[in-house]
């Protein structure tokens, strides 16, 4: 289609009456992809685009022969409720792998995102505006997208790829206006083309967002409260975002505040490997769509806990107690620079510096009190770039590195990576290689990951064929995610999709199988083998089933569980099997349901695991939901690491060096609730409160043998009448937000969250007993106001 530039501005309130809308082209004919793919829609759409100096207008008119059943839940910015949208996508340097996406709802909530390699980004939040009307005949959108919100390329006549979509959500029923295929892969790659744009530029893309916080924290002993310590705190700081040129921004945080991200979830880590905790802090989860390759660059090492966060406790002293030991470092500043020229050349730049952490310990006999350096000055610094290829491949190069200040050792890492496709989007060759390098004072420890992958990814049938490895010395840990290094691996795929069932009532289902073998790197040896299955089945109805399983034939041998970091001691693990599945029932219901379930059995007497979980919604109204999670696991007689033999340890059967390690019955039970009412598109309130409870009770232990099976040990375990490792664990959690976008850009945000934990030995209590125990541990308490105003260029120079 083509767009009719404009001089003067269009008023943005849903009402598409000025005399420009009638000049301009009109997009239709529209393409069912859901519930059927390559049908005509069931309701009619119109698009027009108009642009001027500022930006570009886009004005949809939804046709609905039933305007009174339109479904328009309101949500909070960025999620989409149980309610129509409609989206428009602009691929600026039509190079089917980035761009921006627009999408408004029919209650007027926005939704925007990045697309990167035709991934969906992080939580972009673009500055453009958006209103929309229910009217006789449907609904109409009207948005206005400020050139400060897009990139393109340089020159005098623009061509874009464009695509509009849209959701009636009723019949659960997504229209494109330039089909989408579900059998080729990838999105951006389906869109139009949009012409007419001429003479446009880049506007002054320069934005600051100053705030400021402010903090009332407590920390109490239990329900009485009694003894509570009071602390106020005050922060301010600064977001900056400045366009270098037409295709690169600057984005630039100083003094962050992380205070009022949602808490994490955390759980009682009995495995030999880290815990990934998703990034909630907006900084970086916003326009790091160019860092995401591989797990080279973990956000959540930026400004996490200090490196020697444990000597505090290590190096104690006769007498002594740490007093205070801060788990998160202060960070001081970040910035991102990134952006993709004319020629489709992506480029990002991020750099950090976090600084100094010190524990204080005090002597409980002369009341000295010193402090620990847990953590030196740090720089973080991530260089990225890729070049796109034909029939969107591209290839990418990204190196990270971490200095520390002083005597602490430096880090550095370099990947390659390739993604090759043909002109169909049907075959695909990928690979990558990355060396890790950590400098320390007398030696460097280096190691290396690569991997090969074959596969077809469109069409029915679609599989792959895939080769990894990783040396024995790889880390990438300093600034990346890594849990299993020594090792490789080949896996293959074949699944069949199905799009279009011939049974009527079937909207699409699919089946694969899924082999996989493993061996460690150094010494090359055996390590596990199993067979995974996977199936699903949508209907129309929008009521889903899935299965999946998976076989472990022959004994395997676990090299990881015994903490060895040489390697040189194995656990042989029983054959075992596990079958799985789910049933997730129509989220346009009032009630809905989704369920998983799983239990694998072991070829060992009583050794099973069983996990299944529950999660109703439930939408009051448009305004008001609730989402509950209840979810419980039980595991009998599951083996673990326990701990290695000490020379000070006297346990008849261990000697020194020895690994023990420990049977034991493990349950779990999580239980949360989520509720959010949403007064208006431009403000909301979200509860969410979180219970994990986890109880351990070991019941023999043994020594691990050569041949990886157990010696049983005449130790029971415990000492003076109370278990060594029995654990009886809790986590409690409680964070409510409100937030309030009074202008443009800017946020009133109120913030209340409470955390608790606890750990004993008690192992005798009932659930309701257990959770009211726990609020007689120490409570820690933060209630904040956080006011955040955002200035672009137009309104400094104005002011």
């Amino acid at each position: 289609m083509t767009a009719v530039r404009i001089d003067g501005q269009l008023t943005i309130d849903g009402i598409l009456n000025e005399k420009e809308w009638s000049q301009s082209d009109v997009a239709t004919g529209f393409t069912q992809t859901e519930p059927v793919y390559n049908v005509p829609p069931s309701q009619k759409t119109e698009v027009r685009i108009l642009y001027n100096d500022k930006g570009i207008y886009v004005g949809a008119t939804m046709y609905d022969t039933d305007p009174d059943n339109i479904l328009k839940e309101l949500s909070p910015r960025d999620q989409r409720g149980n309610t129509d949208w409609f989206g428009v996508v602009f691929d600026t340097y039509q190079d089917g792998l980035n761009g921006f996406d627009f999408i408004v709802t029919a209650s007027g909530v926005q939704n925007d995102k990045k697309f990167s390699i035709n991934e969906e980004g992080g939580n972009w939040d673009g500055i453009w505006e958006s209103e929309v009307k229910i009217t006789e005949e449907g609904w109409i959108a009207e948005l206005f997208i400020p050139y400060l919100s897009l990139r393109f390329p340089t020159k005098d006549i623009q061509e874009w790829n464009i695509n509009f979509g849209r959701e009636i959500r009723r019949y659960r029923e997504q229209v494109y206006w330039n089909p989408i295929n579900p059998a080729i892969e990838g999105f951006l790659n389906q869109a139009g083309k949009l012409k007419g744009i001429t003479n446009i530029k880049s506007p002054v893309r320069l934005s600051l967002t100053p705030f400021v916080t402010g903090y009332l924290n407590t920390i109490s002993n239990g329900n009485n409260g009694q003894g509570a310590e009071v602390s106020t705190a005050y922060t301010g700081g600064m977001d900056l975002k400045y366009g270098i040129n037409d295709a690169f921004t600057l984005d630039m945080t100083l003094i962050p505040d992380f205070g009022q991200v949602l808490s994490d979830n955390q759980v009682l880590n009995l495995s030999p490997f880290e815990v990934f905790f998703q990034e909630n802090r907006q900084f970086f989860t916003e326009g790091v769509e160019l860092f995401d390759r591989s797990t080279l660059f973990y956000t959540r090492r930026v400004g996490g806990r200090p490196l020697n966060y444990f000597d505090a406790y290590s190096q104690l002293q006769s007498g002594e107690e740490v007093i205070s030991n801060p788990d998160i470092v202060q960070l001081y500043n970040a910035t991102k620079i990134s952006g993709r020229t004319s020629s489709g050349t992506g480029i990002g730049i991020f750099n950090a510096v976090a600084g100094k952490e010190f524990a204080t310990i005090r002597n409980t006999n002369t009341d000295e009190v010193r402090q620990v350096e847990t953590n030196p000055l740090t720089n973080y610094n991530v260089l990225v770039a890729d070049q796109n290829l034909a029939n969107n491949s591209v290839i990418s190069l990204m190196n990270t590195n971490v200095t520390r200040f002083g005597d602490e050792y430096d880090a550095n890492s370099t990947g390659i990576f390739l993604d090759l496709r043909n002109k169909e989007q049907i075959y695909g060759l990928s690979g990558r290689f990355i060396s890790s390098n950590q400098f320390f004072n007398n030696n460097t420890n280096s190691g290396q990951e690569y991997a090969l992958s074959l596969a077809k990814i469109g069409g029915n049938w679609r599989g792959f064929l895939n080769y990894f490895a990783r040396t024995d010395n790889f880390n990438t840990n300093d600034l990346g995610f890594l849990q299993q290094p020594n090792i490789q691996n080949f896996n293959g795929n074949i699944s069949y999709n199905e799009f279009n069932p011939k049974n009527q009532s079937q909207q699409r289902w699919e089946v694969g199988i899924s082999p996989s073998y493993t061996r460690l790197y150094n010494p090359n040896v055996f390590s596990d083998f199993a067979i995974n299955f996977n199936s699903f089945m949508l209907w129309k109805s929008r009521n889903a089933i899935g299965l999946n399983g998976r076989i472990e034939p022959i004994e395997t041998y676990d090299y990881f569980e015994p903490r060895t970091l040489d390697f040189s001691k194995f656990y042989t693990f029983p054959t075992n099997w596990r079958i799985g599945g789910f049933f997730s029932s129509d989220y346009r219901k009032t009630l809905a349901l989704d369920i998983n379930s799983s239990f694998r059995s072991f070829n060992e007497p009583g050794r099973k695991f069983l996990q299944v979980s529950f999660s109703p919604r439930v939408r009051v109204n448009d305004k008001l939901s609730f989402f509950l999670n209840t979810s419980y696991s039980k595991s009998n007689n599951e083996t673990g690491f326990v701990n290695y033999a000490l020379s000070s340890q006297i346990i008849p059967g261990l000697a020194s060096g020895d690994v023990m390690i420990g049977t034991r019955d493990r349950k779990i039970i999580q239980n949360s609730i989520r509720g959010q009412f949403i007064f208006n598109n431009k403000m909301s309130l979200s509860l969410r409160i979180r219970h994990y409870w986890d109880q351990v009770e070991y019941s023999k232990y043994g020594r691990l043998q050569d041949d990886g099976y157990l010696a049983n040990l005449d130790f029971e375990g415990i000492e003076n009448g109370e278990s060594l490792y029995d654990q009886n664990v809790n986590f409690f959690n409680i964070d409510m937000n409100y937030i309030w976008r009074f202008a443009k850009g800017s946020d009133i945000i109120f913030n209340w969250k409470q955390s608790i934990s606890s750990s004993d030995r008690d192992l005798d209590s009932a659930y309701f007993n257990n959770l009211s125990g726990i609020f007689n541990a120490q409570q820690l308490n933060s209630v904040s106001l956080k006011i955040v105003y955002f200035l672009d260029y137009d309104s400094i120079v104005k002011r």
